[in-house]
């Protein structure tokens, strides 16, 4: 296992971090439920893919409920695998991915947090290769993932990509 939530400082050499404690211990408490969808997202987001519908599908088959939520940082919200596909289709299609870091997972009690440092560009050449944290909160109930919440830093711009500045 990737040991990568870090809790404080154990005294009498116990573990430092929940993920070394010997796995039987943590297969009882909802708390093992969501160190196990987390590890699994992580390894799966570590993996490269040229699909990202085709590739995410396997991670949404296993951990996400059915209708679950998808909100972006700009507040919209997609709702059920069509429509995070299709917005995942969207974003596919109009930038090129030059190399993705993933950190985490950071545990909590109904869900757990993972960032990601994007190096991308848009393929339409509308705005230059950038590097791009986000943040993605995943909220776990009864063993599925129902919520999904991107947030990523306030993005600056000087009026030429058409907004409402």
């Amino acid at each position: 296992m990737i040991g990568m939530g870090m809790l404080r400082g154990s005294p009498k050499g116990r573990p430092t971090n929940i993920l070394q404690q010997e796995e039987s211990a943590m297969t009882t408490t909802a708390n093992s439920t969501i160190i196990e969808i987390a590890n699994d997202l992580v390894a799966h987001c570590k993996i490269e893919a040229s699909d990202f519908v085709e590739h995410d599908a396997k991670i949404w088959d296993k951990h996400f409920a059915e209708g679950w939520t998808s909100i972006e940082g700009d507040g919209k919200t997609y709702t059920g695998r069509d429509e995070v596909a299709a917005k995942y289709k969207e974003w596919q299609a109009g930038v090129i991915v030059h190399g993705c870091e993933v950190s985490g997972p950071f545990v909590g009690s109904d869900g757990f947090s993972v960032i990601f440092d994007l190096d991308m560009e848009s393929k339409d050449g509308s705005w230059p290769r950038t590097k791009m944290q986000e943040v993605a909160n995943y909220t776990v109930e009864n063993g599925k993932i129902v919520k999904e919440e991107f947030r990523y830093p306030p993005m600056s711009c000087d009026g030429e990509c058409g907004c409402e500045k």
